[in-house]
C-alpha cells in the first residue's frame, strides 16, 4: 500500500521516453533545417542559371564577331542562342517562383518545351538548306514534320492549361433528388 507522501507528491511518474512535445520540437527543428538547406540549394541553382545565361550571351557576342559566313548564318546562330537563353531564364523564373513560396506551374515547362522544339525546327531548316541526297532530305522532312506536330501539341497543351484556369474550382454536379433545377 503506498504511503501518503507518495500520493501527495506533485512529481509525475518517471518514464523511459521523453515527453511528446519534445518529439514535435525535434521534428520542427529537422524540418526547418531541411527547408533551409533546400532554399540554399535553390539559391545556388538560381545563381548558376543566371551565370549560364550570361555565359551564353557572351559566347553569342564572340560568335557573331568571329563567324565568317553569310548574314543568314549569323542570324540563325543568334536566334538559336537567344532561344537557349530563353530556356534557361524560363527555368530560372520557375525556380524563383518556388523560392518565393509559389507552387510549380505547368505552363513554364510547356513554354520551355515549345522553345526547345522551335530550336530543333530551326536546326532542321538549316540542314535542309544544304544539298543532300533525296533519302537524307526525306529524313529531314519527316523530322521537321514530327517537330511541327510536337510544337502543335505543346501549343494546344498551353492553350488548354490557360483555358482551364478560367473554369470554376468546383464544377457543379448532377442535381440531387431534393434539389430543384
Amino acid at each position: 500500500m503506498p504511503d501518503e507522501a507518495d500520493a501527495c507528491s506533485s512529481r509525475p511518474p518517471a518514464s523511459s521516453s521523453p515527453p511528446a512535445h519534445f518529439a514535435y520540437r525535434a521534428d520542427g527543428r529537422l524540418l526547418r533545417l531541411l527547408s533551409n538547406a533546400e532554399h540554399a540549394i535553390l539559391y545556388v541553382v538560381c545563381a548558376v542559371l543566371l551565370s549560364v545565361a550570361v555565359i551564353i550571351m557572351v559566347q553569342l557576342g564572340v560568335t557573331i564577331v568571329r563567324i565568317y559566313g553569310s548574314w543568314l548564318d549569323i542570324i540563325i546562330v543568334s536566334i538559336e542562342e537567344l532561344l537557349l537563353v530563353l530556356i534557361v531564364l524560363e527555368i530560372f523564373v520557375t525556380v524563383l517562383t518556388h523560392l518565393r513560396g509559389g507552387h510549380l506551374l505547368l505552363e513554364p515547362f510547356i513554354i520551355v518545351g515549345i522553345i526547345v522544339v522551335i530550336r530543333h525546327i530551326l536546326s532542321v531548316v538549316v540542314k535542309l538548306t544544304v544539298v543532300q541526297t533525296p533519302h537524307g532530305e526525306r529524313e529531314e522532312l519527316v523530322e521537321l514534320g514530327a517537330y511541327a506536330g510536337a510544337a502543335f501539341l505543346l501549343t494546344a497543351a498551353l492553350a488548354l492549361s490557360r483555358w482551364s484556369r478560367k473554369w470554376p474550382s468546383e464544377m457543379p454536379g448532377p442535381p440531387s433528388e431534393g434539389r430543384s433545377v
